[in-house]
């Protein structure tokens, strides 16, 4: 292999991993956001319920996810606002079904 193709070959191969760090580093940064507490926990408050008591509620795992819908909508600001005045879910939402299945009556 001659020097110009190993040149090239690192030079590639630099840059993919340049550009998958800065697509990391702007995921981190989205997810750590304004350091507000995610809409999904005032949510949950407006329920009465607690991250642990809706954890047992729909397991770990189904609150995992619901987290990290939360973390990457794009309605968070809005969101802020709505538990602020004490609205309800948006049906934006993408935890919504998450919510109405805490409307439902409880056996």
């Amino acid at each position: 292999m001659s020097t110009f193709m190993t040149v090239l070959l690192a030079a590639v191969l630099v840059t993919a991993v340049a550009v998958v760090a800065y697509a990391l580093a702007i995921a981190w940064q989205h997810a750590l956001g304004d350091g507000a507490p995610l809409p999904l926990y005032g949510m949950l408050k407006q329920h009465g319920l607690s991250v642990g008591e809706a954890s047992d509620e729909f397991g770990t795992q189904t609150l995992a996810y619901a987290m990290r819908r939360c973390v990457y909508c794009t309605y968070g600001g809005q969101c802020q606002q709505r538990i602020a005045a004490g609205q309800s879910v948006p049906i934006h939402c993408p935890n919504a079904g998450l919510f109405a299945r805490l409307t439902q009556p409880r056996a």
